[in-house]
């Protein structure tokens, strides 16, 4: 019996150790696969301006399972606790998502605040499904492959506490702001969005954009820049002043400018950028976007010597350090009014941590856009084998309302950027 205890206290360590090494089952290839990405645009929180309206969480489902009465019970595809996305997306999973411990958030008000309700900023997000490959030589690890196909997708609005869809009463669930039927096509790009098309009669719709750059020739050593304009129909509080927003037609205007001197922290733009002129944003929901470019600096402009120059950095006291790295500015005016300087977007802020530490909100004030906003820098910078690594990127920016999401495309790491 003894000779048996001791084989018992040998083995029984040795099995936790191999369960504790064993983290997913392997899944099973999607047969005929499109790839598939989901962001919830909507940024409204109910107040006593806006009246009752919607609180900006919801629960994704693709193909649900329904109960007797037709209600959404389940799906195999599901995203629950759905909030706001974040301003800065990347082309691969930057966040931990869900947390039973909790997670910071930054609030309404731009307050750096501890939540214990479960969020997902998208799906797939940190979700284990098999994602897209290297496509046309980017990384596209935050899209999911999903059969190629006819889908019915449905967004339900749900409360923001910590209770599963599925246990959420029949009357929560109910509560559907889209459905709708997707047909996706094999190999293809997809990027789904929830978005206000009117805020005043809380109308709700789905964004879906067959992503053209996997089909498009882009060049090393070119930064690319696209916007769009995804607001619905401007709210009446925005035409009468008391709320934040774009104008209806936006006028883009681009520098890229460099530290003077060192340790002299004024600005000059480039030769041949300063200032341009890049577009006007008349449409919206449009699902074609035009590329501009700008160049891809030598290295020593990101160099002091042998040292990499700096982001914007926020002190604590809420100081800033100015960036001493070369960086995009963009100038967003209304195209009605010849002149109007809406916003000043630079492009200076460190990604890794953007979304963590906002330096400034979008809502300088809740009617107002603040004058001049802070953002990721659009050259990715990469560390390996000891070495910095800097190489272009593809950006997709979003304007919804009194905002821009920022979506960052690199390109794959199965090369080392130079």
């Amino acid at each position: 019996m003894k000779n048996k205890i001791m084989y018992l206290f040998f083995i029984l360590p040795a099995s936790w150790l191999l369960l504790g090494c064993y983290k997913y089952k392997e899944r099973d290839p999607v047969e005929n696969p499109a790839y598939m990405r989901v962001f919830n645009s909507v940024a409204v929180t109910p107040d006593v301006l806006q009246g009752g309206g919607v609180s900006s969480f919801f629960t994704f489902l693709m193909d649900p399972e329904t109960d007797g009465e037709g209600i959404p019970l389940n799906a195999a595809t599901m995203c629950d606790f759905l909030t706001t996305r974040q301003l800065f997306s990347t082309s691969y999973p930057i966040n931990a998502g869900n947390s039973s411990e909790g997670h910071y958030v930054i609030d309404q008000y731009n307050r750096k605040v501890f939540s214990t309700t479960p969020v997902n900023f998208e799906y797939p997000g940190n979700k284990h499904v098999l994602t897209a490959p290297v496509i046309n030589g980017f990384d596209l690890s935050a899209w999911a492959q999903i059969p190629a196909g006819k889908h019915r997708i449905v967004f339900v609005n749900r409360p923001r506490n910590s209770i599963p869809f599925s246990s959420l009463s029949k009357a929560i669930r109910n509560q559907v702001l889209v459905d709708t039927v997707v047909d996706f096509t094999k190999d293809e790009v997809y990027t789904l969005q929830i978005l206000s098309r009117d805020l005043d009669k809380n109308k709700f719709g789905l964004y879906v954009r067959k992503e053209q750059f996997i089909h498009q020739a882009f060049e090393k050593d070119k930064i690319y820049v696209g916007f769009i304009n995804l607001s619905g129909v401007l709210p009446k509080l925005a035409e009468l002043f008391f709320m934040a927003s774009f104008p209806e037609k936006v006028s883009v205007k681009y520098s890229y400018k460099m530290q003077e001197r060192s340790g002299v922290y004024t600005y000059v733009p480039l030769p041949g950028y300063n200032n341009n002129y890049y577009t006007t944003l008349t449409g919206k929901m449009d699902t074609v976007i035009n590329y501009m470019t700008l160049p891809l600096l030598p290295r020593e402009y990101f160099f002091d010597k042998d040292t990499l120059r700096t982001y914007d950095n926020l002190l604590p006291g809420g100081r800033r350090l100015p960036p001493t790295l070369p960086f995009a500015e963009y100038t967003f005016g209304d195209a009605d009014r010849p002149g109007k300087v809406t916003t000043i977007v630079q492009y200076t802020a460190n990604p890794a941590v953007y979304n963590t530490y906002r330096y400034e909100s979008f809502l300088n004030a809740p009617s107002q856009l603040s004058n001049i906003n802070v953002a990721p820098n659009l050259n990715l910078i990469t560390s390996s084998g000891n070495r910095y690594h800097i190489s272009a990127t593809l950006n997709i920016m979003e304007i919804v309302y009194d905002r821009i999401y920022m979506m960052q495309v690199q390109r794959g790491f199965n090369e080392i950027p130079q």
